[in-house]
């Protein structure tokens, strides 16, 4: 005996899908607790089980595969819905002094000014290092260079935007004592 769910056809595992809804909007509305978002997963995963019904191997097990998909679009929703609902940490600090602010922007276009006055190759240097991560050998072949000078350019870069932001330039780093270095290290 044939039932529903042995299928030949799309319009068959069509009227599968719509026998199984209910079903399903109880699943959803139980893991998300909003009607109209458990609607959306449930649209979600039939949509997928539309794409993906050539996998169905078992086609009495369509109320499980259907399942299974209902609860995964479900937890998708929630993770996107939480992605978007939680603030980063630097936007729930309590409201900044206008004073502050100002300053800041200040400082910034201080630095900004700093910046473009460098020559080329040494911004090239300073996103090298500080945006993209590289090591002083890896910018060194860069732009033609030894791996010292690419730290002295980084060095004298620091100075100069420090002196930019106002701020005392320190010309010698504290490294601890001179037993703990390695001569290697940079």
């Amino acid at each position: 005996m044939w039932g529903w769910w042995q299928m030949t056809d799309d319009s068959e595992f069509a009227t599968g899908l719509a026998r199984c809804r209910p079903a399903m909007l109880v699943i959803a509305q139980g893991i998300i607790r909003d009607r109209d978002d458990a609607e959306d997963a449930v649209q979600s995963a039939y949509l997928r089980a539309w794409h993906k019904r050539a996998q169905l191997g078992d086609p009495g097990a369509i109320k499980y595969w259907l399942a299974t998909t209902v609860r995964r679009e479900c937890y998708a929703l929630l993770r996107a819905k939480k992605k978007w609902t939680e603030a980063p940490e630097e936007f729930r600090r309590t409201a900044c002094d206008p004073a502050e602010v100002v300053t800041a922007g200040e400082a910034l276009n201080r630095l900004r000014r700093a910046f473009s006055r460098l020559p080329r190759t040494d911004q090239l240097v300073w996103y090298l290092k500080v945006h993209r991560h590289f090591r002083h050998r890896e910018i060194a072949t860069i732009v033609h260079s030894s791996e010292g000078a690419v730290g002295a350019r980084l060095h004298r870069m620091r100075i100069a935007l420090r002196e930019a932001l106002g701020e005392p330039a320190t010309t010698a780093r504290r490294r601890g004592p001179a037993s703990t270095r390695s001569p290697w290290s940079s």
